[in-house]
């Protein structure tokens, strides 16, 4: 008697299939704009880019295995919050939003990452958390919400990085895989609510106008700060950088002062060590 194993092409690929139908009705059309394409942490073209070249971005391992991850961490969580309603579907003036978890006093964002450091205000990924919910708030009138982070790894500590890549140790001290919450508070009289309001509407518009133009100049490149970490890994990066154009108006607003750096907009405090 002899067990007898084999790779499983077969099996793999079924999956592989079923996974890309199910992500391929996700995709958007050129006349709906989600909170989510808009945020200035998110690049606006790479979002453009998306609609109109859908060919050049292939479903990879690499995205099957985040929209697995995202989709069953999202679901487990939502189902152990057991309150409001997820994923519920709003729209404000053409703008469309997608909260995790809406309750009738609280709005709640559920993030998983993969990221071995633990984010706070200083992080562009964690702004990005951030202004989503804030988003939401914004357009909903609810004053509070909730950032819930789930850290899949064990905490490490940057070093330096050469040409060769990135340097990191773990400490022994150093935060496990865990849960991370946030409370957010956004009074309805608030100055801020019609500061995101009208970057929000700012942003929508001129999306929308550049997929009607089809003119993909009009939108900022992701901020400068940003670029050497997250453009040289995007499919788009030479169409984007060496074949279309900037617009002078979008250079500048890509350089724009973030509305979380006005300084006393934000109070934060973080967690005790």
């Amino acid at each position: 008697m002899t067990i007898v194993i084999r790779s499983d092409r077969e099996f793999t690929d079924l999956l592989k299939n079923s996974l890309k139908s199910r992500y391929e009705k996700r995709k958007r059309s050129e006349n709906e704009v989600h909170v989510s394409d808009i945020l200035p942490s998110t690049c606006i073209r790479k979002q453009y880019y998306g609609r109109k070249f859908p060919d050049l971005e292939p479903l990879s391992e690499e995205s099957i295995h985040h929209f697995i991850r995202g989709e069953s961490s999202e679901f487990v969580i939502t189902e152990l919050a057991n309150m409001g309603v997820a994923q519920a579907d709003l729209e404000f003036d053409g703008l469309i939003a997608h909260p995790d978890i809406l309750d009738k006093d609280v709005i709640i964002e559920l993030k998983d990452t993969q990221s071995t450091m633990r984010l706070d205000i200083t992080d562009h990924r964690f702004k990005s958390y951030l202004r989503q919910l804030l988003y939401y708030m914004t357009i909903t009138g609810i004053e509070k919400g909730i950032i819930s982070i789930r850290y899949g790894n064990k905490e490490m500590r940057w070093i330096k990085s050469d040409e060769k890549g990135d340097y990191f140790f773990r400490p022994f001290n150093g935060k496990g895989p865990r849960i991370e919450s946030w409370s957010v508070s956004l009074p309805k009289d608030d100055i801020a609510r019609e500061l995101f309001k009208n970057e929000m509407m700012r942003r929508k518009n001129l999306f929308l106008k550049a997929l009607k133009e089809t003119d993909v100049a009009i939108l900022p490149r992701i901020n400068v700060k940003l670029r050497n970490t997250k453009c040289p890994y995007c499919v788009f990066y030479a169409k984007c950088m060496n074949e279309d154009g900037e617009t002078e108006q979008a250079t500048k607003m890509a350089n724009e002062l973030d509305l979380l750096d006005i300084p006393g907009l934000v109070d934060f405090k973080p967690f005790l060590k």
